[in-house]
């Protein structure tokens, strides 16, 4: 037996490893495309930043080159951000170290102050600065601060530029000659917009969307996968099983067939011989063949019940009736024993052979499991929208926990004299008629089981369920 359970576990045992290799590999294929998704969307945002910036730069050079050809005109950078073809040039700006804008793309705000810390910094460290600044309008852009640095000879329209529009500004002007050569040193802003970049970095994020979707989609199809992968293996598990069974029946049924015939001669001339005046001792033996006998018999029954079950017969019967039935059909080892029935006046329409022969193995187990200790059984049979409902509860010792995983298995059985068939021919019975089977322990406040609930559901035709009333 544990040899076929081996094999007919064989199917999730061999693809196990199969199923860790394909999760590993799919993790590993995740990560790869996670750290792809990820190292591409940095590269992309580096790339838009690079290319504001070589952008402003040239911006920057070109404008450097273009003062010291035309000078400190007010005009210029007003006309550059005119003529300007991408149309991504935000403003131009040129500071002095007070922070007093000396020209503007919008002339409008030259000779305003602009203390910024940005501007300072280029202004002091002589070297180019680059940050991101939100407008008045709420628009961000992308700046450029560049140190820039006037000739001699712009130095001296820068003073006159200055002078004038102090006067406009009505503020005197000294010209601190020790600081002439900090004067110099100026800051053009370049502000651009950011849209080319805003494109690259939407085209990262729009990659990493498609591989988080894509990776999602993955592992759903995978899960499905796998759901189906171990579907399949339970029924090749189950159809291994039913194969199994069907080869047992087909053995149990050749041996039942074989050793009927022996065995009805067997008890018949010891039943013969029973008739005559035999010697005490002589007539015990012959009635000890006549128990054994029909014991055997019983057991080739069980078999043939197990093996090959009997085409359904479908009746209408009183259930009441049918209680009584099998109350009259149990044997009982002690007359310590609570016997009680419960069930419904009402008829049924189903097979009441196979419903009396589930009804007694399982009234007898519960009565064979409370021994000649003395206990209480139950047995209750009632319709009900689930069907015809069989509960057999007792307060015996409980199922061994050995015994519950191999409950309905053939010949495993925890009685001296058991057969272990009679749990299979129920289980095997109810499937046959459709329905359902449920085995519980009881419990005292959480103590070890005391007792056992059987419970089975039959499903039977509602238009031939009559009660008993009418």
């Amino acid at each position: 037996m544990a040899e076929d359970r081996g094999k007919a576990n064989k199917y999730s045992v061999v693809s196990m490893p199969y199923q860790l290799i394909a999760l590993g590999l799919l993790m590993l294929f995740s990560v790869v495309v996670v750290i792809s998704a990820i190292g591409t969307y940095e590269i992309s945002i580096d790339g838009a930043k690079n290319l504001m910036e070589k952008r402003a730069i040239d911006i920057a050079v070109n404008i450097g080159i273009t003062l010291d050809r035309f000078g400190l005109k007010e005009g210029l950078l007003p006309e550059v951000v005119r003529t300007e073809k991408r149309g991504d040039l935000a403003f131009l700006g040129l500071y002095d170290q007070e922070g007093m804008i000396i020209l503007h793309s919008n002339p409008k705000l030259i000779g305003r102050e602009q203390k910024d810390a940005y501007i300072e910094k280029v202004i002091k460290d002589e070297v180019p600065s680059i940050h991101f600044s939100t407008l008045a309008t709420g628009e961000d852009v992308f700046i450029l601060d560049f140190p820039f640095q006037l000739h001699k000879k712009l130095v001296r329209a820068y003073k006159l530029l200055k002078k004038r529009i102090d006067k406009l500004e009505k503020t005197p002007y000294h010209v601190n000659e020790d600081n002439e050569k900090i004067e110099k040193v100026f800051c053009l802003r370049v502000a651009i917009h950011p849209y080319p970049a805003e494109g690259i970095v939407r085209k990262a994020n729009f990659q990493i969307f498609i591989a988080v979707f894509s990776l999602i989609i993955l592992w759903v199809i995978t899960f499905f996968f796998f759901l189906a992968w171990r579907r399949g293996e339970r029924l090749e598990a189950m159809l291994y099983e039913q194969e199994r069974l069907a080869s047992l029946g087909e053995m149990a049924a050749v041996l039942a067939h074989e050793i009927r015939n022996p065995l009805s001669s067997i008890k018949g001339f010891a039943q013969f011989h029973l008739e005559e005046d035999l010697p005490t001792a002589l007539r015990q033996d012959m009635e000890i063949i006549v128990d054994e006998s029909k014991r055997l018999e019983r057991l080739t029954l069980d078999l043939l019940a197990y093996a090959r079950p009997a085409r359904p017969y479908l009746e209408v019967f009183e259930i009441e009736k049918f209680c009584k039935d099998i109350r009259s059909g149990l044997i009982m080892p002690a007359d310590n024993i609570i016997l009680t029935f419960s069930c419904d006046h009402s008829s049924v329409y189903s097979d009441k052979a196979k419903l009396t022969q589930i009804a007694l193995n399982l009234t007898q187990n519960a009565i064979d499991a409370i021994g000649e200790q003395g206990g209480r059984v139950e047995f209750r049979l009632k319709y009900d929208v689930a069907g015809l409902v069989i509960r057999v509860e007792d307060n015996g010792p409980g199922l061994p926990d050995a015994v519950k995983e191999r409950l309905f298995e053939p010949f495993v059985t925890t009685k001296a004299r058991g057969t272990g068939l009679g749990l299979g021919i129920v289980k095997r019975l109810v499937e046959s008629m459709g329905g359902s089977i449920s085995f519980k322990d009881l419990t005292a406040n959480g103590a070890s089981p005391k007792g056992t609930v059987v419970e089975v559901v039959i499903p039977v035709s509602d238009d031939v369920t009559q009660e008993g009333a009418d």
